[in-house]
């Protein structure tokens, strides 16, 4: 059943200028509309791809289906027809480096794809039997976890960039026109008649429609828009999670039964005020989770709602008929392997399911039953609330090859990732560097770290080491990427172990203090610490001490999909004060406003690898109880981690601190 105020078809299929507000009470609810079903699938699309152009071999009409890129689920597009927009992305794409980096891929997929077919034939009748009695098991287990009496909300506002650009252009409505610099970021629903679509190249989207407009990224103008809306929906579920500038999801349970509102006309209440208060419009998807919910989101836009009742049967029905590749987590290359065995909708999974036990991975055939059966996370709470597995931050640019100027861009991912990690009070024990080559192929690598680091000194220090073990090289992309993150915000080992309380894994852990002994307990802590030398001393402005070590793990509940910022490139442009000079044949002076500070020694040895043998490098270690530099040398390593795990040893420590100032007097 879908909601779709009082819009008429016709005016459903044109692009969003924005009307009056509209009354809650005249809502339409149709059982099933037909545009919730395109028939522009990617699956039937390719199948048109092939058998519409004869002289294609099959691998060649693969290859136009994978240059369509990752945005052929955006709205706007039912009628484009996309065997003509492959032809002129494969023409203009012809002969470049990246044609033929995506067209290696191909091949390789092609070769998994036959290998996956090759494996399937050698599954027994027998083996399927037995996987059909574990998939069976599985399915149940998983249909245990279902909840039902929850109604989550994904807001979705539609091609945000170019809305928030016709504010200020409005004469632009009528006119196809992008936004982004070298990749479009999104464009506007006149532009996506003719195929273009985030995340393409400019000069292809130039091709596909020559009278596209392109204007240049308006960060602040998108971010203030997008505070205001965020306002707005923490009005009905103060725990809002933002995923990125466009989208949120949101829970309403709780404001429903507050107001005796039906879930629908609250939905539409939050279009209308976002409308009337923004003149931007958005859609939305409303389910019993946030899978379904994203999924539903999509369906009526622009500027609609499409709701999914919250029973089983109706979750299952809408799951059923559903391509695969609509489904948030469901590539390009799940999505060929999945066909190659016969998976079209996530209907077919279950149908499939034994022989995809045999095929794929535990956690792919749990990912995808879960598809098969609406199930998905009901937890909503905001983003920061989620522990990080990872922060990291790259740019793109042209071809460089001078070691110099690659330096001057790691320096310019490192402070942006500074300025993230600072935002979020976090810092990170393993550094990992991308890059990616002239000719689209992408290397990574990664080091630890002996201390937790979030400075663009360390950050700049530590990959520049990397860097320079893979020169001489021509690169367009380079980033950064810390892991084992440290959470900053919380408190520090020692204080928790004289508390007697076991340290937080909660990423917003409350830190304020008691009151009474616990104060007391806490100075004692401050001062037992500053005695047996574990104090770590803060640098600049970046909060608490290196001293908590909680694991961090990500939101994976909740869906989460390309954006329209997150089409172009990644490059923000940020002024330094302290810019290092990167040329390897001029000097650097100490003294200079524009360089970092001098070379400390390395206390981390630079292989990959945390190194044994001897030298200063090597004889400094993290404690991994409570974080500190230690010795290396394996027996002081177990001394150390016996002491720090012995709570009574650090109490009579505390005593024998405190009876030996008593005696002092």
């Amino acid at each position: 059943m879908a909601t779709v105020g009082n819009k008429t078809e016709s005016e459903r299929a044109r692009p969003p200028s924005p009307p009056p507000a509209r009354s809650r009470t005249t809502s339409v609810q149709l059982e099933l509309l037909p545009r919730a079903r395109s028939e522009s699938a990617p699956f039937e699309s390719r199948s048109r791809t092939n058998s519409e152009n004869p002289g294609r071999s099959g691998g060649e009409g693969e290859l136009h289906h994978r240059l369509l890129g990752p945005s052929l689920q955006k709205s706007g597009q039912d009628g484009v027809d996309q065997v003509a927009v492959s032809d002129i992305i494969y023409q203009a794409s012809a002969g470049s480096k990246y044609f033929e980096h995506q067209k290696q891929k191909e091949k390789e997929l092609t070769k998994k794809v036959e290998a996956i077919l090759k494996q399937a034939e050698k599954v027994s009748k027998q083996d399927l039997a037995a996987a059909k009695v574990l998939v069976d098991a599985l399915v149940n287990k998983l249909e245990s976890t279902r909840i039902l009496d929850q109604t989550i909300v994904h807001i979705d506002c539609d091609a945000f960039y170019a809305s928030v650009e016709e504010l200020d252009f409005p004469e632009l409505k009528e006119k196809p026109f992008a936004v982004g610099n070298g990749v479009l970021c999104t464009c506007n629903y006149e532009a996506r008649k003719f195929g273009v679509r985030s995340a393409m190249a400019e000069f292809v989207a130039r091709k596909i429609c020559p009278q596209l407009i392109v204007l240049p990224l308006n960060f602040p103008k998108y971010i203030a828009k997008s505070n205001a809306i965020k306002a707005i929906l923490s009005e009905y579920d103060p725990n809002i999670c933002a995923m990125t500038l466009d989208e949120a999801y949101l829970n309403i349970t709780e404001y429903c039964q507050r107001v005796g509102k039906d879930r629908e006309l609250v939905v539409q209440e939050i279009r209308d005020r976002v409308y009337r208060e923004t003149q931007l419009t958005v859609s939305a998807g409303i389910g019993p989770n946030s899978r379904v919910a994203k999924i539903a989101s999509n369906m009526n836009k622009p500027n609609g709602q499409f709701v999914i009742a919250n029973d089983r049967e109706s979750v299952m029905e809408f799951m059923r008929t559903l391509e695969v590749r609509k489904v948030t987590g469901v590539g390009y290359v799940l999505e060929r392997q999945l066909n190659a065995v016969g998976v079209i909708k996530c209907g077919d999974i279950y149908e499939k399911a034994p022989l995809l036990h045999e095929l794929f991975s535990d956690i792919n055939l749990s990912f995808l039953l879960d598809c098969y059966l609406g199930l998905g996370s009901t937890v909503i709470k905001p983003i920061e609330q989620y522990e990080r597995k990872s922060i990291s931050c790259e740019t793109t640019f042209r071809d460089l090859s001078s070691p110099s100027e690659i330096k001057q861009k790691l320096w310019q991912v490192a402070t942006d990732l500074e300025k993230d990690c600072k935002r979020l009070n976090i810092a990170g024990r393993k550094l990992g560097l991308k890059m990616k080559k002239h000719t689209y192929e992408a290397l990574s690598r990664q080091r630890p770290v002996a201390k937790p680091i979030n400075s663009a000194e360390d950050l700049y220090k530590y990959g520049v080491q990397m860097l320079e073990k893979e020169m001489p090289i021509t690169i367009r992309l380079i980033g950064l990427r810390l892991t084992e993150l440290v959470d900053l915000s919380v408190e520090g080992p020692m204080k928790t172990f004289l508390k007697g309380s076991r340290r937080s894994t909660q990423v917003l852990a409350d830190t304020s203090g008691g009151s009474g002994g616990a104060e007391e307990t806490d100075a004692a802590a401050e001062d037992i610490e500053e005695d047996l030398g574990f104090m770590i001393h803060s640098q600049g402005d970046s909060g608490p001490n290196y001293r908590s070590w909680s694991k961090a793990h990500t939101a994976a509940n909740l869906p989460s999909a390309p954006t329209e910022s997150s089409a172009g490139s990644s490059s923000r442009k940020r002024s330094s004060s302290s810019q290092p000079d990167f040329s390897s044949e001029a000097p650097t002076d100490p003294t200079s406003p524009l360089t970092p500070p001098p070379p400390v020694p390395d206390p981390t040895p630079t292989d990959d690898r945390i190194k044994d043998e001897g030298g200063p490098a090597a004889e400094q270690v993290a404690c991994p109880v409570c974080g500190n530099l230690v010795s290396g040398e394996p027996s002081a390593l177990n001394q150390h981690v016996d002491w720090c795990l012995s709570r009574g040893a650090i109490l009579e420590a505390v005593q024998e601190t405190y009876t030996k100032r008593l005696k002092t007097g």
